[in-house]
C-alpha cells in the first residue's frame, strides 16, 4: 500500500494500485463527500472562503431557507425548559423535532426544494448533516446563539444546569443554617440566569402552526441581527439599506451591473474576488485538459475562447487578493498561484500544466490526483467545478425570505 502525501493536519490515507475502471469509481465516490459547489481540487478554499466571508458572512454552501435561524433556537429553547438532564435524551430529542419540522414543511410545502431532509425522508432516512449542524455558525455569527459552544457543548451545559436546578429543589430548605439557604437560592438564580439565545418572542405552540415562509417579526429580527453583527459586509449592506435589486441578478459576476451601489471598499472587494474567479477558472479549464489528456472538447474550446485574454486573465492583484483573504497562512497555495500568473503572463501553456499537475499530486498524492492519470477518466465529464460565486445564491436565498417576510418584495 502506498501512503499518500498529505496536508499537515489531514488524516493519513492508504492508497490501493486499483485499476482505471475501480479508481474512477472511487474518486466519484470521494467527490459525492464534499459538499456542493464546494469541491477544491487546487486547493484555493482559503480564498474562496475568504471572500464568502467578506461579503455573505454566516452563509454556507448547503444552507437554504431562512426559517432554520428560528427553527433551531425554537427547539433547543423548548428542550432547555423541559428539564431534560441526560446529554444524549436531549440531543435525540432535539434530532426527533428536526425530523418532524421536514415532515411538516413537506406536507405543507411539497413543491418546495430547500427544505432540508427531503430526499433522506423519500428514502425513509433522516439526514446526517441536520439543520442545526448547517446553521449552528450562522446563529453564532449573528449572535442569535451567544456563545461559542458546539451543539454537544450546548446540550451538556444545559442538562447540567437542568441537574443542578433538580438538586436545589430536591434540597429544598433543609440546610438549618439560614445564611446557607440564601446562598443556594443565590447559586440556583445564577444558573437559571444563564440566557443562551437572543430571538424575539414566540408562540409556544409554533410547531403546530409550522411555516417555511418566515413571519414579518421574524424576518424583521433576523434582517437586524445580520445589518448589527455583519455590518462591513455586502451582506449586510444590502439589508440595511434595502438593495433588492440584487435579487435581480443571477449569479455573483451580475452584482457588477449594480456594483456602484455599493462603498467604495466594497467595489474593490468585489473586483478582486471577480477577477480572481476569472483566474481560477481559467486553471480549472486547463486542469480538464490535463486530466483528459487534451480529448475534453468543451475545455479546450473554452480555453480556446480565453486564450487571447489570458495576460488580461493573468493581471490581477494576487499580493492584495491574499492579504483580504488571509490567504498567506497557506504559503504553499500562494506560490501555486504566483507560478501559474508568471506562465500565464509569459503564453506558457505547458508550463501552467505542469504546475497545475504538481500542485494536486501535492494535495492528494499520485494516487488520488487525476492529473497523475491522463486520459483514464470520460473526457466528456467535467470536474473541479466552474466559476466562484462565493455563496451568492445561499445568501440571496436568505435575502429573499426576509425580503418576503417583511413585505417589501
Amino acid at each position: 500500500m502506498q501512503n499518500l502525501k498529505q496536508e499537515r493536519g489531514s488524516m493519513p490515507i492508504g492508497w490501493i494500485d486499483f485499476s482505471k475502471n475501480e479508481r474512477n469509481k472511487v474518486l466519484k465516490v470521494l467527490d459525492l463527500l464534499s459538499e456542493n459547489a464546494t469541491l477544491d481540487e487546487l486547493g484555493i478554499a482559503t480564498i474562496r472562503d475568504g471572500f464568502s466571508d467578506l461579503f455573505f458572512p454566516g452563509t454556507s454552501t448547503v444552507q437554504t431557507r431562512a426559517k432554520y435561524f428560528f427553527i433551531v433556537p425554537y427547539a433547543l429553547r423548548d428542550l432547555e425548559r423541559s428539564g431534560e438532564t441526560n446529554i444524549n435524551k436531549f440531543l435525540k430529542y432535539f434530532d426527533e423535532i428536526e425530523e418532524d419540522c421536514a415532515k411538516v414543511f413537506i406536507e405543507n410545502n411539497i413543491d418546495d426544494i430547500g427544505i432540508i431532509g427531503r430526499r433522506s425522508l423519500a428514502n425513509g432516512k433522516w439526514v446526517k448533516r441536520t439543520p442545526a449542524d448547517i446553521y449552528w455558525s450562522g446563529l453564532r455569527k449573528y449572535s442569535i446563539f451567544r456563545s461559542g459552544l458546539s451543539l454537544p457543548e450546548y446540550a451538556r451545559a444545559i442538562c447540567s444546569v437542568n441537574a443542578k436546578k433538580n438538586n436545589f429543589i430536591k434540597l429544598g430548605n433543609n440546610n438549618d443554617k439560614a445564611e446557607e439557604n440564601e446562598a443556594d437560592d443565590r447559586d440556583a438564580g445564577d444558573i437559571c440566569s444563564i440566557h443562551f439565545w437572543d430571538i424575539p418572542t414566540y408562540n409556544d405552540e409554533w410547531f403546530d402552526n409550522l411555516q417555511i415562509e418566515l413571519t414579518k417579526s421574524e424576518a424583521e429580527f433576523l434582517k437586524e441581527k445580520i445589518i448589527n453583527s455583519c455590518e462591513e459586509s455586502m451582506f449586510a449592506y444590502i439589508l440595511k439599506n434595502n438593495l433588492f435589486e440584487i435579487m435581480d441578478c443571477e449569479n455573483f459576476t451580475e452584482i457588477g451591473n449594480i456594483i456602484k451601489l455599493f462603498p467604495e471598499k466594497m467595489q474593490k472587494d468585489y473586483s478582486l474576488a471577480k477577477d480572481f474567479s476569472e483566474f481560477n477558472y481559467l486553471l480549472r479549464v486547463v486542469y480538464n485538459i490535463v486530466l483528459s489528456d487534451g480529448k475534453n472538447e468543451e475545455a479546450n474550446e473554452i480555453f480556446a475562447d480565453l486564450y487571447s485574454d489570458i495576460k488580461d486573465i493573468a493581471n490581477i492583484d494576487l499580493e492584495e487578493i491574499f492579504n483580504r483573504t488571509s490567504a498567506y497562512r497557506n504559503p504553499m497555495m500562494c506560490k501555486f498561484l504566483l507560478d501559474s500568473k508568471r506562465a500565464m503572463l509569459e503564453g506558457n501553456v505547458s508550463e501552467i500544466k505542469k504546475i497545475i499537475s504538481r500542485r494536486e499530486i501535492f494535495l492528494k498524492g499520485s494516487g488520488r490526483a487525476r492529473c497523475a492519470h491522463p486520459g483514464e477518466f470520460d473526457s466528456a465529464e467535467w470536474f473541479g467545478g466552474g466559476k466562484l460565486y462565493y455563496r451568492f445564491d445561499n445568501a440571496i436565498k436568505i435575502i429573499k425570505d426576509i425580503c418576503e417576510g417583511i413585505g417589501e418584495c
